[in-house]
């Protein structure tokens, strides 16, 4: 095909999976969906291969080929697929991620022959069960987290099934689930429309080619891609906390090996299934996989089945990211999901660090958890209602290797994340704010810090029966799992906490203006579990949160000195992780001591060798030595330090060498899991610094439990 016509027609793909998403948020009254984006599209080949998606859940639209897959499977002979059906589905073992994400399915006849299927997924405000807003607490099976359909006809040739939509209803507490279900039967017509459009203009023969021509595309750029990055294996170790019975430690291990043009993610050693909700099925495995490699490896390609084509995954199924059923798995998304992409972030960050053309690319760890949130009861409307409070969207972008993240930018999976007005929230629901700000020293410190997080506190506000029930679902309370790259700290971790006998409803009678921070608050603070339960809250009762921060790269102590000033002076770090972890001193006025930084930060590498460190002038390397970090290089096999020389190791070992400091988390700042800590009367969870043994330069940081297997890395020589 002319290679103007195809641009024209795949750009015009595109923009149909973008619509569709325009008409679900604008017709949905959701304030998850409307304000917080969570939601998918997507157009797939009749085979159910993925052509396009638009620009919102990516995780979300990677499970919209299984469904399909499901739909064609259980339904094709009976009650049989034909033009203008649409199929609803939100069964995680049916390829739905969790209950709360539910999809819409159809097929598109053009001329009477099959020519694609069309897809959108949308988190609901609730889908039954034993606790509102999708995310059942206590379950022990799936049995419990609600309303669970295989994929069921809910238009039959262009009419809606009242049947089918009065018994999804039936089943859930807040009524504006039907107007969101209804919205995305609305952009499912969008898309349709659209693909019947494109084919009468430019023909269907023209259509199907650039279908299945754009996954070719994508795949041979990919593999391109591929190619040029170093062959190795890199292995990430993440953890789940609590798994809302008993605050049990889950793992996540992934292994990836990159050979040529193709990627092995192995996650043999992952936990088995856990007894609560923060399972995810085979689904959720691979949308958590395919997102990692998208955001990092594709940024500037079309997300197709052209990168997947490229990916071998390995699980074993009963495992906590690939649960057997029937293992409960209504956190699957924020829990075994988010967990399992920041396993894949780090270790195509780390692969990409050892690439001379490519290393520019690589991220630190983003906000490296989600949270659900939930309220509900009875609106000052006189309405019942579920609410999922959504600010932590706004999570930290992780920092890069010239620049520092972006404070609350969004959260990964989401490419176009959005947060509501705190007054629009107010105005629909009754609750009050007290504040929402940016959280001090959430940023992993590092040469360029994490993006920052925030927090939050509200309270019931005029609400009908005096109170509202409240419940949260978590991860990452007890440790942090943005972890950053080349020496840069991880950032902070989740903290949930009630205030009762606060006052505040007292003070706001009384005309006075209420507590802008957490520490103002007067009354009992008491730090809950990060999986709580359904509970009421009433009058002079707060509820609090905040959620991750993003992580840092490189060493903080070679972090720019004003950069460091300029951060203490706008509050964004405090005077301790100034001082401490990046060695600043200032002068009588205010400004940078450069001497006295210079002296501190020259103790800090003595404290971390407990010696005199090694001068690091004139450090050169051979013609064809390259670099593989900022502060590592690869020299005649051998891994040295770029700062002073130092051999640290080979290929295969490449911080053999390197000193190693075990200490507290709260050594990358405050709001690193203390509170759990305290909780649970345990410290589980350490730094481990990897450091130059000659000049004392931090190379590597990561967040370890006692037991279990280290993460690494080593490189392979080239064919």
């Amino acid at each position: 095909m002319n290679p103007v016509q195809f641009e024209v027609i795949w750009h015009r793909i595109l923009q149909i999976a973008d619509e569709m998403g325009i008409h679900y948020l604008r017709c949905s009254g959701s304030q998850t969906v409307v304000t917080g984006n969570d939601g998918a599209t997507a157009v797939m080949l009749p085979d159910t291969g993925l052509v396009a998606i638009g620009p919102y859940i990516a995780t979300q639209s990677n499970v919209l080929p299984l469904i399909v897959e499901s739909t064609k499977r259980t339904c094709a002979d009976n009650p049989g697929i034909e033009e203008g059906d649409i199929f609803i589905c939100n069964d995680p073992y049916s390829g739905a991620i969790h209950h709360a994400d539910v999809a819409v399915v159809a097929p598109v006849f053009i001329e009477g022959e099959l020519t694609a299927w069309l897809g959108v997924s949308g988190h609901q405000l609730d889908i039954g069960g034993m606790d509102p807003g999708g995310f059942a607490i206590n379950a022990v099976d799936t049995h419990q987290e609600g309303l669970r359909i295989p994929p069921v006809k809910i238009v039959e040739r262009g009419r809606l099934r009242e049947d089918i939509f009065a018994w999804v209803m039936n089943q859930v507490r807040d009524p504006l689930v039907g107007l969101d279900v209804k919205a995305q039967l609305a952009a499912i017509h969008v898309g349709t429309r659209g693909l019947h459009a494109l084919a009468g203009r430019f023909g269907l023969e023209a259509l199907g080619e650039v279908m299945t021509g754009s996954i070719d595309y994508v795949e041979r750029r990919f593999r391109d891609r591929l190619r040029e990055l170093p062959d190795g294996e890199w292995r990430e170790v993440q953890f789940i906390d609590h798994d809302g019975h008993t605050p049990e430690i889950y793992r996540i291990e992934l292994k990836l090996t990159k050979t040529g043009d193709r990627l092995v993610f192995d996650f043999t050693g992952t936990s088995p299934n856990a007894r609560g909700l923060i399972n995810s099925a085979y689904s959720g495995l691979i949308a958590g996989v395919l997102c990692g490699t998208y955001i990092q490896l594709a940024y500037d390609l079309p997300w197709n089945r052209g990168i997947q084509n490229c990916i071998e995954v390995i699980s074993e199924e009963g495992t906590v990211n690939n649960c057997a059923y029937p293992a409960p798995c209504s956190m699957a998304t924020i829990s075994a999901v988010i967990v399992t992409i920041d396993t894949v972030f780090g270790s195509v960050a780390r692969m990409l660090l050892a690439s001379e053309d490519l290393r520019g690319e690589a991220m630190s760890m983003w906000t490296g958890s989600s949270m659900g949130p939930i309220v509900s009861g009875t609106s000052q409307h006189g309405y019942p209602f579920v609410y999922t409070e959504m600010s932590h969207f706004a999570g930290g972008g992780g920092a890069r290797t010239d620049a520092d993240g972006v404070d609350t930018g969004g959260i990964v999976f989401n490419t176009t994340p959005n947060v509501a007005n705190i007054e629009e929230i107010e105005a629909d629901f009754p609750l009050l704010y007290l504040f929402r700000n940016h959280l001090e020293d959430s940023g992993g410190p590092g040469r360029f810090r994490g993006g920052r997080s925030a927090e939050l506190a509200y309270l019931t506000w005029r609400a009908p029966e005096g109170y509202l029930e409240g419940s949260f679902a978590g991860t990452g309370g007890e440790m942090p799992n943005a972890i950053g790259l080349s020496g840069g700290l991880p950032g902070a971790s989740i903290r949930l906490m009630m205030v009762s006998e606060s006052g505040v409803h007292d003070a706001l009678d009384r005309g006075e203006m209420p507590p802008s921070r957490l520490e103002d608050i007067p009354g009992r603070h008491e730090t809950l579990p990060i999986k709580h339960p359904r509970r009421a809250f009433g009058r002079n009762e707060v509820w609090y949160h905040n959620w991750q921060g993003a992580a840092g790269y490189g060493d903080p102590i070679t972090r720019a000195p004003e950069a460091v000033r300029h951060d203490l002076t706008e509050g964004v770090i405090s005077s301790r992780v100034a001082e401490e972890i990046h060695g600043l001193a200032l002068d009588s006025s205010g400004g940078v001591d450069e001497k006295a930084t210079a002296h501190r930060r020259l103790e800090i590498r003595r404290e971390r060798l407990g010696g005199e460190p090694k001068s690091a002038e004139n450090t050169e390397f051979p013609p064809g030595a390259r670099r593989i970090t900022d502060d590592l290089w690869l020299s005649g096999g051998e891994v040295r330090c770029g700062r002073c020389g130092e051999t640290l190791g080979e290929a295969s070992r490449p911080l053999e060498r390197a000193k190693e400091i075990i200490g507290p988390i709260t050594g990358a700042g405050p709001v690193r899991g203390e509170a759990y800590s305290a909780l649970y009367g345990a410290e589980r969870f350490f730094l481990r610094r990897q450091v130059c043994p000659g000049c004392g330069t931090q190379l590597e940081v990561r967040v370890e439990m006692e037991g279990a297997p280290r993460p690494g890395w080593m490189l392979k020589a080239r064919n």
